[in-house]
């Protein structure tokens, strides 16, 4: 019947299609190339699990070293904010399984497929179309030259068209992993795809959403028109005007995770709403205020209050949208979209209209940079952070609770790498930063 590759996305699916696969009599060897995941870390761990699958239906498995830098290159970017089974995944399967062709084709298969198709999450049209595509235009090296592979004078493999979940495949793959004992994943494989699905739910008034994401699930996110109990950092009130502004609540899984990494999530979720507003902000450019505010021209226009509970992290943002007017105490220090949209001269706001598109804004935003900080770390995402960190070069005093009667003084060596803030040399992990002129440094 031929050889044929079989390029493995995990050992779990893998072990559905390889029994299908020697049932009709093919020479077999497993492919594992799916430098999509997100760290070398899960890449490895599926790595040993598709090995361990190998060795027990006795077929050899190759290996394509793992590069997520490339895939990041060729595959997301641009496209980050894709949906599940839009453009970024077509072209992820293209960019595998144009691996697993090139394989294929230097060592001589007949055919090819791949074990993508036993998911249910996965389009087994899609998955056809990319390995049909690869076939026909993907290139590979021919005596240093770039040519389509159908082009070349040297065999192409065929693709096979083979879907995996029919008969149920999926349920088969579920019952061998577990026999096998083989490790099997909570998400797809990139950073991407580890955004939650959000599921809103919507009240005319509550006392908190904060408080009524406790009682939530992660993916679940709380809105109200108008809160009678909202709070900020330390404790303090924080009233909005009815039907004004967007007051949310998301519910992410911190699960694992360390209190070092998990401190670093309001950084993440002011870069997120950072970059959310700006396309509502008609030029002007947003900054981080550390640890939990968003800025536009030195006033608040966001806050944020993240809070964990169990295994969840509530993410609390409020986001100054038609508001126009503030109390005496705050409004030189806070500022709406309203606002900026009339000094910039252009046509204010419809509240009703803006605010569910902030929303989506920042659950985008939020959900794209969620999945890299929960794969990949605080690390990754720490240079653009930095980069809009607007305290940095500032002389602060940061009070750590409402009476700190000595509060750390000193000029501003901004964010540092493990989210703490570096004032006058000294790092702080937690408390309110306020520019002061007269500070009076340690």
């Amino acid at each position: 019947m031929g050889r044929t590759l079989l390029h493995v996305c995990c050992g779990p699916c893998a072990s559905a299609c390889v029994p299908r696969l020697k049932a009709s009599g093919r020479d077999m060897t497993l492919l594992f190339a799916n430098s999509n995941i997100d760290t070398r870390e899960e890449f490895d761990r599926r790595l040993a699990a598709a090995k361990r699958l190998a060795s027990e239906e006795g077929v050899p498995i190759r290996t394509i070293p793992y590069d997520h830098d490339e895939w990041l290159r060729e595959v997301a970017a641009g496209h980050e904010h894709d949906p599940e089974k839009g453009e970024r995944c077509a072209r992820c399967f293209r960019y595998n399984l144009a691996k697993a062709a090139q394989f294929a084709r230097a060592h001589g298969f007949d055919d090819f497929t791949t074990s993508l198709t036993v998911s249910p999450h996965k389009v087994s049209e899609m998955v056809f179309a990319a390995g049909e595509d690869v076939v026909t235009q993907s290139s590979t090296a021919v005596d240093g030259q770039r040519q389509p592979l159908a082009a070349t004078d040297c065999h192409s493999p065929r693709f096979l068209r083979e879907d995996f979940k029919k008969r149920d495949g999926f349920k088969l793959s579920v019952r061998r992993a577990a026999e096998l004992g083989l490790y099997r994943q909570a998400y797809c494989g990139c950073e991407f795809s580890r955004a939650p699905r959000w599921r809103i739910h919507h009240q005319a008034v509550t006392a908190s959403t904060n408080l009524d994401a406790r009682a939530g699930m992660p993916g679940d996110v709380f809105t109200a028109d108008f809160q009678t109990a909202g709070r900020g950092r330390l404790d303090h009130s924080w009233l909005s005007p009815p039907g004004t502004n967007l007051m949310m609540s998301a519910v992410l899984s911190v699960e694992g995770l360390s209190p070092e990494h998990v401190s670093t999530l309001p950084l993440v979720v002011g870069l997120a709403v950072a970059r959310a507003l700006s396309p509502f902000l008609q030029g002007l450019s947003p900054a981080i205020k550390w640890p939990n505010d968003v800025l536009v021209g030195g006033r608040k226009i966001a806050g944020i209050l993240c809070e964990r509970q169990g295994e969840n992290a509530i993410v609390g943002i409020g986001v100054n949208v038609g508001q126009t007017e503030f109390s005496p105490e705050i409004a030189d220090k806070a500022t709406s979209l309203a606002i900026l949209s009339k000094i910039n001269g252009v046509c204010p706001h419809k509240t009703e209209v803006v605010c569910p598109k902030v929303l989506r804004e920042v659950l985008a935003e939020l959900g794209c940079l969620y999945g890299i900080w929960l794969g990949r770390g605080f690390a990754v995402i720490y240079p653009d952070i930095s980069a809009i960190d607007w305290l940095k070069g500032q002389r602060l005093a940061v009070r750590q609770t409402d009476d700190d009667s000595d509060p750390i003084a000193g000029v501003s060596g901004g964010v540092q790498p493990d989210g703490s803030l570096d004032v006058g040399g000294v790092k702080v992990y937690a408390g309110e930063a306020h520019v002061s002129a007269c500070a009076t440094d340690r």
